[in-house]
C-alpha cells in the first residue's frame, strides 16, 4: 500500500495492501478500497462506499458524496463499484438515498465530467463519454454507450447494448440493442457493431430486426406488435428481453425514426 503523506484517510477506512493513493486525496472512514486500485490526486471518496479491484480513479473525481436529493436525511448510504472501473477527471458518482446504494458494474469507463446521480444502477461494461449525465434512479443495462453531453431523466431505463449519440437527452426508456439519435431522442436503427462484439449471431440479429420492424415500421400499436413478435419471431433470450422491456415500461419507450439508408427496415446482415 502506497499512501502519499498529504492524503487524508479516515480512521476505519479499509484499504488493501496494493492500493495507491496520490497526493491530497481524501478517503472517508467508511470506505473500502480493494486490491490494485489507484486513487488519483485530489480525488474524494466518501460514504459507505466500496471500490472494487484494479479500478483507476483519476485526479479530481468525486465518489460517494451526499446526493443532490432533498429527501436525503444523512442516512448511511454509499456507492458500490465493481472491478476494473475507470473514473476520469472530475466525474461524479453520488451515493444513494434512504437505505439504497448507487451501483456501478465491472469494466465501466466514465469519462471527464460524467455524472451518475443517487440510486442509479449501471451495468457491466457501460461507457459514458464526457459530460454524460444521469439523474436519480436511472437503470443502465450492460455495455451501453452514452455519448457526450447526453442528459437522462430520473427513473429512465436504458436497455442492454443500446447506444445514444451525443448532445441529446431522453425522458423515456431506451430499448435494448438500439442505436439512438435526434432531439428529442428516437430509435434510428440497431447497434449492429455492439451486437457483433457481444457475439450475438446473424440469426438472432435478424430476429431482433424483425421485432423492431413490427414495433416501429408497422401500423400496429405496441400491444399488438408484441403479440405478433411472440407469434412470429424465434423466442431467443434477446427477443424475450425486448418484449419484457416494453411490457414493463413505466415512462414509455422512445419512438422510432428511420431513414431509407440505415434504418432497421434496410439493415443488411452477412
Amino acid at each position: 500500500m502506497t499512501i502519499h503523506s498529504t492524503a487524508i484517510v479516515g480512521d476505519g477506512a479499509q484499504i488493501a495492501d496494493s492500493v495507491e493513493v496520490a497526493p491530497y486525496a481524501v478517503i472517508g472512514a467508511n470506505v473500502i478500497i480493494k486490491a490494485g486500485t489507484k486513487i488519483g490526486a485530489h480525488a474524494i471518496i466518501d460514504g459507505h462506499t466500496t471500490i472494487g479491484e484494479n479500478c483507476n480513479i483519476f485526479p479530481g473525481a468525486s465518489i460517494g458524496l451526499e446526493p443532490q436529493d432533498l429527501s436525503y436525511k444523512n442516512e448511511p448510504t454509499g456507492v458500490i463499484m465493481g472491478d476494473r472501473v475507470t473514473v476520469r477527471e472530475y466525474a461524479t458518482i453520488h451515493r444513494g438515498t434512504g437505505d439504497r446504494f448507487t451501483r456501478v458494474g465491472d469494466d465501466c469507463f466514465l469519462m471527464n465530467y460524467s455524472h451518475i446521480a443517487h440510486d442509479c444502477q449501471v451495468g457491466d461494461g457501460a461507457i459514458f463519454a464526457n459530460g454524460a449525465t444521469l439523474a436519480g434512479h436511472v437503470v443502465v443495462g450492460e455495455r451501453v454507450v452514452i455519448a457526450g453531453s447526453v442528459v437522462v431523466h430520473q427513473f429512465v431505463r436504458i436497455g442492454r447494448l443500446a447506444m445514444i449519440s451525443g448532445a441529446t437527452g431522453t425522458r423515456m426508456d431506451v430499448p435494448p440493442f438500439s442505436m439512438c439519435d435526434r432531439r428529442p431522442l428516437h430509435v434510428t436503427g440497431l447497434n449492429l457493431v455492439g451486437l457483433r462484439r457481444a457475439k450475438i449471431g446473424p440469426e438472432v440479429r435478424n430476429s431482433i430486426k424483425q421485432a423492431y420492424k413490427l414495433i416501429y415500421r408497422s401500423s400496429l400499436n405496441n400491444t399488438q406488435a408484441l403479440t405478433r413478435i411472440e407469434e412470429e419471431c424465434t423466442l431467443t433470450d434477446e427477443i424475450k428481453e425486448i418484449v419484457d422491456f416494453y411490457r414493463t415500461t413505466k415512462r414509455g419507450v422512445i419512438k422510432g425514426a428511420f431513414t431509407a439508408e440505415g434504418g432497421i427496415a434496410s439493415a443488411v446482415e452477412e
